[in-house]
């Protein structure tokens, strides 16, 4: 769990291109922030820039009070999921949520211990010896989940990651995250451009248009208080505020616990 502070952040290209525009963002300790957005906003370069895949143009980029701006991504203590993210179907269920202790050469006793409780976690304690190929896809978007969850990272980042899955899988790897979050009171940072995906899963929700942020706050205010006709016409998009947002952590966090699916 960390705060992450972003500052005066901007990037452009090469080309010229302006993908970010000043943006200032804070994420507290445990909170979920959504960064919305349509098709070049720059959620998604704002996410790779978090987790050091792009250098920055200028700005800072803050982790628990220190500049991570130049730091290489392995050193920034974040895990990065991205929409095709993969298993590797091969090896069982625990290994695949074992590959980054391995890889980090951590002892076989510590990852025992921290694989089986993740696997309590997102219910896959019965499906630890088994292939991901015998399981069902919503086990496999949650061993996924698992495999950056062992981890225990500072600062979680999604980018798109339920994007083109079918309608069942999507609304139930949905349920998984928001609950996971809930439970584990960790740092998120989710882009979207699925306005209802980001009022589920942030706690806040940044949005962005061309490079620009033009509102950050929480989904009761962004339906309340729009700063501009943009955010106006995203939120008027959406049904009226109902307890759905409100108490969107209650049933939710039942499922990330409940019993494994075969």
């Amino acid at each position: 769990m960390a705060e992450l502070k972003i500052i005066s952040l901007t990037k452009k290209y090469p080309s010229g291109v302006t993908a970010l525009q000043g943006i200032d963002l804070t994420v507290g300790k445990g909170e979920s922030l959504a960064v919305f957005g349509l098709e070049r906003s720059g959620k998604s370069t704002l996410l790779r820039i978090l987790a050091g895949l792009e250098p920055v143009t200028s700005g800072q980029v803050v982790l628990d009070g220190k500049d991570i701006t130049d730091l290489p991504s392995k050193e920034r203590d974040m895990a990065y999921v991205f929409q095709s993210s993969s298993l590797d179907m091969q090896k069982s269920v625990y290994d695949n949520l074992a590959y980054g202790l391995k890889v980090r050469r951590s002892p076989a006793a510590v990852i025992d211990v921290k694989v089986r409780a993740v696997a309590e976690i997102l219910g896959l304690t019965d499906v630890l010896s088994r292939k991901p190929k015998t399981v069902s896809a919503a086990l496999r978007r949650r061993v996924i989940l698992g495999r950056v969850i062992v981890r225990d990272p500072k600062v979680y980042l999604f980018d798109e990651a339920l994007s083109g899955l079918n309608p069942e899988l999507y609304a139930q790897s949905l349920q998984d995250l928001a609950a996971v979050q809930v439970r584990l009171g960790a740092t998120f940072v989710y882009a979207t451009e699925n306005i209802r995906e980001a009022l589920t899963v942030g706690t806040k929700v940044a949005i962005l248009s061309e490079g620009k942020l033009l509102q950050c706050d929480t989904p009761e205010n962004l339906f309340a208080h729009p700063a501009n006709g943009f955010v106006a016409e995203i939120m008027g998009s959406m049904p009226a505020m109902t307890e759905e947002y409100d108490g969107k952590g209650d049933g939710a966090e039942e499922t990330a616990g409940g019993a494994a699916e075969a």
